[in-house]
């Protein structure tokens, strides 16, 4: 009963926005990198076409400058208009350029815009420019340089990027707390959604292949500090896995400097009890190998709340509430080098761990009651946990030849070790508090070993005045979970309880490809796509012997258009079918405990959700971006709620459900001020999601929800910079739950220390203490009002020092090809 389900979109109406409002990023009139350039018009003479390359860099520190805007305009009749942006090193390229006369113009926000260049683009080969360096506005800067001036949330033509590192806030904070700050991202009980739709969140490309607890545990255990941005992308394309409909990837710092360089972080912190962090990370690189590791730890102490009243039958009424306190322990490593064989292949590996301990004590209290007390019992759990998660990255990339062929290949290994043990002890009482009868006793331990094994290849390649990508990937998921529990009471010998005792391991392969091509005509980039998965799962509980199999073959076409109108205006279409794969957790058909009158229960028969979905989307001046999204799903996974009349013992469980529509909709403003040293991300959304169901009753309930996020960042004189962000979201019903309002802010402020070497940061998150996920159950006969609250105010101290070279690459920046199981593990 705690969040809302996952697997269907919360989304929503906004009323007609002028088409003038429409937001933008730096760069969403462009066309990214590989796929590049728009192909004019059909002159003979402009019959073929050559790919053109360049760079763009600080004229004075020669830095390169990413996310530069760089047009291509035509001098002859045809005036053949190309744009693009300049990548992550601040290189830019058009993949096929009809041969004839251009004119080239860079622009890029704090510098002077570059003198025109003048170039010739011939029919029988490529064209390499040299570096275009721009030289910085100082009436814009002041003083400031581009990274001060760097926004916290960019709005990009195909992604939302949050640059961690330009936050204050994100000091000293975690993973976990960046994500819940991005526009229209929202918790729910399995992981995030984006705009309703399920979000598969990844790290360094790599997946993260857990959910719920277990997805919360990992990212709280990830120093925000050790994050480089994170990038939020609504419409994957046929390249990536067909479950979920949204990306979260998370991107972790490298380093850029030659020779030996490295961060040193230590922080402190409270909220009601303290808390620190501290963290190191070394990179030494040469011209061709780069060497890089790091280590962080994080110890905390938090504390949670919960609340329910329910409506049992006629005046019964069961009131419970709880406490608990947790201490976490995380500490993660790195290791891993890039080589680099030639100009064209490269090669690398790294080894990642994280092992994470948690002790938590809590208390739980329900009282039955009619006009007066009938009985109560209190529930006192203790608990350990242990989690190690090892993962392996091996890969190797090659240019073929100077046309543009690129090959990746990946193979890639993730492990999850879980020891789970927690003990509870049961009290009775009688109407007056009086105890009755000695204490029941019961324990777990819950093992789990969960792998995931993956090989794929990439291939790319200009075609047609286009780019073609296509590729192949192979997945294997095992997941074993032997759970004991054992009941006793007090003075007694324990014995096995079999109602809940199991073994169940299920395993599941995925067998994939992808083709999808890329052309621009004239004004409008068009990227088509199909991807196909082939599904073989079984389900065994070694208990009961029971097996459940299934296979399954799946089409997943998409495709993606956006008209340039002009260099100001752009609108946007994109169609795609995805999959929601069910948590692997929730098929393993035993009960699990959770309080006194609440358990879980999971089913063996539920089947993947289908959706096909739809976006239409409008940008102007790089100010406003507004988008509208439609979702109709089949086969819904929803959370069910059952309950036993006898022992008012309430059991959550899943089930398909025949389908269910939503729709959202969501503006943004990106405004800077007084000469960018003030910028403003501002998101103002609706979303409305309904089940089309009408025998479960108060399942079919919707009721449309607002919300708005705004981010503000300052940059004030001396080396200060400030953050101020909030989020508000309106009351929302779905799916039998209706939540109530939910709203939150914080504060942040960082000064540049010892030559910008260091910075010491101060924030507050949750200024107000308000964050916390009120709701009622209204399904199947359940009336209940629920306030769940994890504690979320704390005062964050942060201080990090940049030793070494300042003059080196980064580290490859590579994706992995196990994108989406990581998310589904909650075990």
């Amino acid at each position: 009963m705690k969040n809302a389900p996952a697997s269907v979109l919360l989304l929503s109406a906004l009323a007609a926005l002028p088409a003038a409002a429409q937001a933008p990023a730096a760069a969403q009139a462009v066309t990214k990198g590989t796929a590049a350039a728009k192909v004019a018009a059909q002159s003979p003479s402009r019959a073929t076409a050559q790919p053109l390359t360049g760079t763009v860099a600080d004229s004075l520190g020669r830095q390169a400058l990413p996310f530069a805007t760089v047009v291509l305009q035509a001098t002859d009749e045809t005036k053949t208009l190309l744009s693009t942006v300049s990548d992550a090193q601040g290189a830019f390229r058009f993949e096929a350029v009809p041969a004839g006369r251009y004119t080239l113009q860079v622009r890029y926000v704090g510098y002077k815009t570059a003198t025109p260049v003048a170039l010739t683009v011939a029919a029988d080969k490529p064209v390499a420019l040299a570096p275009v360096l721009l030289a910085a506005d100082r009436k814009l800067l002041a003083g400031v340089t581009v990274t001060a001036t760097k926004p916290f949330i960019e709005q990009r033509a195909d992604k939302l990027v949050l640059n961690v590192a330009a936050s204050p806030i994100a000091a000293g904070g975690t993973a976990y707390d960046v994500l819940g700050r991005a526009p229209g991202v929202l918790e729910s009980g399995a992981g995030f959604q984006l705009r309703g739709k399920n979000v598969t969140v990844l790290l360094d490309g790599k997946p993260t292949n857990l959910s719920g607890d277990e997805l919360k545990t990992l990212l709280s255990a990830m120093p925000g500090n050790t994050l480089d941005k994170v990038e939020v992308i609504a419409n994957p394309s046929a390249r990536y896995d067909a479950n979920g409909a949204a990306l979260i990837n998370i991107i972790t710092t490298k380093s850029l400097k030659f020779g030996t360089n490295g961060v040193a972080t230590l922080g402190v912190g409270a909220g009601q009890y303290g808390r620190y962090n501290a963290g190191l990370s070394l990179n030494h690189r040469t011209a061709k190998l780069n060497v890089f590791g790091s280590l962080d730890r994080q110890e905390n102490k938090t504390y949670s709340t919960t609340s329910a009243l329910r409506t049992a039958g006629g005046e019964l009424e069961i009131r419970e509430s709880g406490r608990e306190v947790r201490l976490s322990q995380n500490n993660s490593a790195k290791l891993g080098f890039d080589y680099t064989l030639s100009k064209t292949t490269s090669f690398g590996i790294t080894a990642k761990g994280m092992l994470n301990t948690r002790d938590r004590a809590a208390d739980n209290l329900a009282n039955l009651s009619t006009n007066a007390p009938l009985s109560s019992s209190l529930v006192a759990t203790d608990g350990t946990a242990r989690f190690l998660s090892p993962s392996v990255n091996v890969y190797y990339k090659t240019t073929l030849d100077t046309t543009g062929r690129t090959l990746s290949l990946n193979a890639d290994y993730f492990g999850y070790q879980k020891a789970w043990q927690n003990e509870y002890d049961t009290r009775n009482f009688d109407g007056a508090m009086q105890e009755t009868g000695p204490a029941n006793l019961l324990r777990d331990n819950s093992p789990a070993r969960n792998s995931v094994r993956s090989a794929s290849a990439d291939y790319s390649q200009p075609l047609h005045k286009g780019t073609l990508e296509a590729g192949l990937k192979t997945t294997f998921t095992t997941t074993d979970n032997d759970i004991r529990w054992e009941q006793a009471t007090a003075g007694r010998p324990w014995t096995v309880d079999l109602g809940k005792t199991n073994h169940f391991i299920y395993r599941e392969n995925i067998n994939a490809a992808y083709g999808s091509y890329a052309r621009t005509v004239q004004k409008t980039n068009v990227q088509v796509g199909l991807r196909a998965e082939q599904t073989n799962t079984d389900g065994t509980s070694l208990t009961t012997g029971q097996s459940t199999q299934r296979h399954y073959l799946s089409l997943f076409p998409s495709v993606a258009v956006q008209y340039n109108q002009s260099e100001k205006v752009q609108l946007g279409f994109s169609y795609s079918r995805k999959i929601d794969r069910f948590r692997f957790g929730i098929v393993n058909p035993f009960v699990t405990y959770i309080s006194q009158y609440r358990y879980a229960q999971g089913n063996p028969n539920i089947r993947p959700s289908f959706s096909h979905n739809f976006e239409f989307t409008h940008s102007y001046n790089n100010l406003l971006t507004t988008s509208i999204s439609y979702g109709h799903h089949t086969d819904v996974l929803m959370e069910t709620y059952q309950k036993n009349d006898a022992t008012q013992v309430v059991v959550n469980s899943f089930d398909n459900f025949r389908s269910a529509e939503s729709l959202s909709a969501s503006t943004t403003l990106m405004k800077p001020f007084r000469n960018n040293k003030w910028m403003t991300v501002t998101t103002l959304g609706l979303e409305y999601a309904r089940i089309n169901n009408t025998a479960t009753v108060g399942l079919g309930a919707a009721r449309p929800s607002a919300y708005l996020s705004t981010n503000h960042t300052i940059t004030l004189p001396q080396g200060f910079k400030a953050e101020v962000s909030a989020m508000y979201m309106s009351p929302m019903t779905f799916g039998g739950l209706a939540f109530q309002s939910r709203f939150s802010s914080s504060f942040g402020v960082s000064k540049s220390l010892f030559k910008d070497a260091a910075t010491l940061t101060l924030n507050v998150s949750d200024l107000f203490n308000t964050q916390q996920n009120r709701y009622s159950v209204l399904s199947n006969g359940i009336n209940s009002v629920n306030a769940d609250k994890v504690e979320s105010r704390f005062v964050k101290l942060n201080f990090s020092y940049k030793f070494g070279n300042k003059n080196v690459k980064a580290s490859q920046r590579r994706s992995t090809g196990i994108e989406a199981e990581k998310l589904r593990m909650d075990n």
